[in-house]
């Protein structure tokens, strides 16, 4: 359901509105501070004949006006009455805030269902249950009763759609207070019937949304939610998400609180890879790549950064931090660098930072002069200035930060303004950068992190595929069950229909057979012992390698199966031997499908050994994925000086690998519904030109 009917609000019903209390008094206050003229909110209580100096009716049928919006306050065992009042009268949107629905055991779920069946069935646009509320400046709407704003929210670029009520009203009053101006702002809560995905793909094609932040825990639509946010980026939008519950401890707390499943950080962040979103790590971060992709011009260049500060010690610092979280300065021209050294007096002074010292108040010229030739650089395109602060900002300093911004903008770059930490407290000097229309952040260390995010964008980007379907992700949860094991042959045969190359093998029920079979395949050869359901061979001393004539083979192949009948302890089954030619001259890699309970089959893959035991060196994504983003994705491994010849070895077939990748993540696609799991481990990777080989496989099919 789409939740454009929340936006179009011209007359609000609060039902349940008491005297004094938080929720009423708090949604009637931003209402009307929002927008809405004090005659079109109409309190609905048949306890009381005003509310907060309003006129109550008793229902919402005694109303002078249909309104386009109820916002309901009463307890849960209410809600359902008002839905029926809602639909009888013909409203198109409703806000919930009552608790006590699916985050609260199987009872609550299924109240949440039938509240959720009634609505679709009506048509009726509900938000919630277990929401703060919305708001949306622009369109005159402040339905929030997480307290009454501090400040009025201004409109702006940035819409937030969060799944934490208690995290949107904190950054609610912080942007207020930051003046980070707002399209809209919503806490989806318990998400009955209208959900993340579908604020996102609201804010996707909202015109006046340039940037959107996103605060998720889960989804119960992963296909639809990763189309939403394929679309806001395929829109031009910067979609910011700080993605919670991703630990282990977190996964738990997400299930406890809001009843929603959860999956691990890894393969989130491939997802939010695939749909080209910025993913941040706390709500300061947040804040800060927010105000800054917010308030820098659509399409801003932020490899193009350039810094300048009043202390050579900042600059120093400010290096020393750029650098370990990776962030690119620029390089100034010879002739900028000329400049600099004229103006500033001394040779090779540091351009990037520039330290132009105390010069505004003791050589103005070569202040103004310095800070005009830094950012007409060619190669600048992005300056960022940390300037002096008082506890108000006086005449001479609004002069001062007036000036600078019209001058850096006159150079031809995007002006930013920084403090050291949060050395300002008065709401004046956000007032002030809001009207100079420059983004301000208000530490060094968030500055540069917001940086660093944007800057990183247009890499992320190359794992994009504009046109992606995402046929892999369930379009609703799918309980996920412990798959059985397919058997050798079956495994073989579906590597084979699927074009995955696999070593050439055979397999033998008997000693004598396999030494037979490894005469016909020519020495040398390698045994492994074959079990259903027995993935990890060596584990069990089940893998012989180097067998070069008839009389290792035999002494290997009675090895195996006394091993193999030791495993078994009278169980039922048949054991067998593998034997496959030898491989020789590659590097080991794996290459390995699971399911996420949540997001479906992933693709995992990296190089073996000592890269992915001790290293932890794997790469994720979800599958079906591209020549193009398998190729980026290796390339971002440690190991990737391995594949590509380091320290004057020969390079490896990484097109082969990267073609192997893509075309066994189609095969996992389209095969979701039978193959649960796929272990190629490992896939011999041989010199340029060689190409690749699986040399064992276990797969698990859904049961």
């Amino acid at each position: 359901m789409k939740p454009d009917a929340l936006f179009d609000v011209t007359d609000v019903a609060v039902v349940g509105a008491s005297p004094g209390k938080h929720y009423s008094s708090s949604v009637i206050s931003n209402l009307i501070a929002h927008g809405l003229s004090p005659e079109r909110v109409y309190p609905v209580n048949p306890r009381y004949e005003s509310v907060e100096g309003l006129a109550c009716y008793s229902d919402l049928a005694s109303l002078p006006t249909r309104p386009s919006l109820v916002v309901s306050v009463v307890g849960t065992n209410l809600v359902d009455a008002v839905l029926d009042q809602v639909i009888d009268c013909g409203v198109p949107a409703v806000l919930f805030i009552a608790d006590g629905f699916s985050e609260s055991g199987r009872a609550g779920v299924e109240r949440q269902l039938a509240l959720a069946d009634k609505a679709e069935k009506h048509s009726v646009a509900l938000l919630g249950p277990n929401s703060l509320g919305y708001a949306a400046p622009a369109r005159g709407i402040g339905a929030w009763v997480g307290g009454v704003l501090p400040t009025e929210l201004i409109a702006g670029n940035v819409a937030l759609a969060f799944q934490s009520s208690g995290m949107l009203n904190l950054v609610m009053g912080q942007v207020a207070e930051r003046r980070i101006g707002i399209s809209g702002a919503v806490s989806v809560g318990n998400e009955a019937v209208l959900d993340l995905a579908d604020f996102v793909q609201y804010y996707a094609a909202d015109e006046e949304t340039n940037v959107l932040g996103v605060v998720l825990e889960s989804t119960t639509r992963p296909r639809a939610l990763a189309s939403a946010l394929l679309a806001a980026d395929a829109a031009g939008k910067i979609v910011v998400v700080l993605s919670i519950g991703k630990s282990e401890r977190g996964m738990l707390n997400a299930a406890s609180h809001a009843g929603r499943m959860a999956t691990s950080g890894r393969v989130w962040d491939a997802l939010y890879r695939q749909v080209g979103a910025v993913v941040v790590d706390d709500l300061s971060d947040f804040l800060d790549t927010i105000a800054l992709a917010g308030g820098t011009p659509a399409g801003t260049d932020f490899s193009g950064l350039a810094m300048a500060t009043i202390s050579g010690g900042d600059c120093g610092m400010l290096s020393d931090m750029a650098d370990s979280i990776g962030l690119k300065l620029s390089d100034v021209t010879p002739a900028t660098q000329a400049a600099l050294d004229d103006g500033l007096s001394r040779a090779g002074i540091l351009a990037n930072p520039l330290d132009v010292r105390n010069t505004r108040t003791s050589a103005p010229d070569v202040f103004w002069g310095s800070l005009t030739a830094l950012a007409s650089d060619e190669n600048v395109k992005i300056l960022a200035l940390r300037m002096n602060f008082s506890a108000e900002p006086g005449p001479s300093l609004v002069e001062m930060y007036t000036d600078l911004a019209e001058r850096v903008r006159g150079a031809g770059a995007v002006c930013v303004f920084m403090s050291r930490v949060q050395e300002v407290h008065s709401p004046t000097w956000y007032e002030l950068f809001h009207s100079l229309n420059t983004p301000f952040l208000t530490s060094y260390g968030g500055a540069l992190r917001a940086f660093g995010h944007l800057q990183r964008h247009p890499t992320r980007n190359s794992m994009v595929e504009p046109d992606a379907k995402f046929q892999s992700l369930p379009e609703a949860l799918e309980e996920v069950h412990v798959g059985e094991a397919m058997l050798w042959q079956e495994t073989v045969q579906w590597l084979d229909e699927r074009r995955i190359p696999y070593i050439k093998s055979r397999l033998a029920l008997t000693p004598e057979d396999a030494v037979k079979q490894a005469e016909d395949l020519g020495f040398p050869v390698v045994m492994k012992g074959v079990l259903p359901g027995l993935a990890h061979k060596s584990d069990h001393k089940l893998v012989e390698l180097g067998i070069r004539d008839e009389s290792a083979a035999a002494g290997a192949a009675h090895k195996l199966f006394k091993r193999l009948t030791r495993l078994l302890g009278g169980q039922h089954g048949e054991p067998a031997i593998e034997i496959q030619v030898m491989a020789e001259g590659g590097a080991e890699f794996f290459l390995g499908a699971h399911r996420d309970p949540i997001l479906g089959p992933v693709l995992s893959f990296g190089l073996g050994g000592i890269f992915l035991e001790v290293l932890n060196d794997v790469a994720y994504a979800l599958p079906p994925i591209t020549e193009r983003q398998a190729t980026a994705l290796l390339s971002e491994l440690k190991g990737w000086a391995v594949l590509t010849g380091a320290r004057g070895r020969e390079p490896l077939d990484v097109a082969a690998l990267a073609a192997l990748v893509s075309r066994f993540s189609q095969a996992v696609a389209d095969d979701a519904a039978i193959i649960g799991a796929v272990d190629l481990n490992p896939v011999m990777v041989f010199p340029a030109g060689r190409g690749v080989v699986a040399v064992d496989a276990y797969c698990e099919r859904n049961r």
